[in-house]
């Protein structure tokens, strides 16, 4: 799935690119933030995985600790993420503009309407981006028990999900991979893409059939 993510992204900020959306935002920019950001994901990832493999001997309590720490990684890809958009889009060339506070769930959906994508593009974008997660954890609908099980929205039954250690480890990876092919565009590197909308359609639909997979296995958990 990451490598899907990381090509899907790419072709994404090429599309940004030709429809002359791209400005650098120097307020917006920090480079030695970045710089720390990537190092601790790499130190991070690294602890983890040792940390990971030893799970099935530990207590629930480091079970718990182990859930909100993938959580939190998650969640600071993805603010990274936004910050990268609000610094290579021009905010001229966006509806309504956007500030320090504009969510990542604005940001891709202004970019997304002012790319004309298709309702169905857009919701397989809001997906990659993972925009149902981060609302659930951003506004306190989730559960964490010590039984390797993380719920969302566990009040709605058509949006309450299950993730274990696992899975989250999944979107780890996906958020890495993203965030990956974000620094390697802005270093100029690694744009061998297919740029069409057509190949967008294709490599979105790829993961959301593997997004759709992972969520016939949550299903099975309740």
């Amino acid at each position: 799935m990451s490598d899907a993510n990381y090509r899907a992204t790419l072709v994404i900020l090429n599309d940004i690119e030709s429809h002359g959306l791209v400005q650098f935002n120097e307020q917006y920019c920090d480079e030695e933030f970045f710089e720390n950001f990537l190092e601790f994901e790499k130190s991070f990832s690294n602890s983890f995985h040792n940390v990971a493999r030893n799970l099935g001997s530990q207590n629930p309590e480091i079970m718990v600790f182990a859930i909100y720490s993938e959580m939190s990684f998650i969640m600071s890809h993805l603010d990274v993420i936004n910050k990268f958009l609000k610094i290579i889009v021009n905010p001229a060339k966006l509806k309504g503009g956007f500030d320090e506070h504009t969510s990542l769930y604005q940001m891709i959906t202004k970019i997304c309407n002012k790319m004309q994508y298709s309702e169905k593009l857009k919701n397989s974008i809001r997906g990659m981006f993972l925009l149902g997660f981060r609302n659930a954890i951003t506004t306190q609908q989730y559960r964490i028990y010590q039984n390797d099980d993380l719920v969302i929205f566990p009040n709605d039954e058509n949006l309450k999900k299950h993730f274990g250690i696992k899975d989250l480890t999944d979107y780890s990876l996906q958020v890495m991979s993203m965030l990956e092919a974000m620094i390697d565009w802005s270093n100029g590197g690694k744009k061998s893409v297919d740029n069409s909308t057509n190949a967008l359609y294709s490599l979105v639909d790829d993961m959301k059939r593997q997004v759709e997979l992972l969520d016939k296995k949550l299903d099975r958990l309740y």
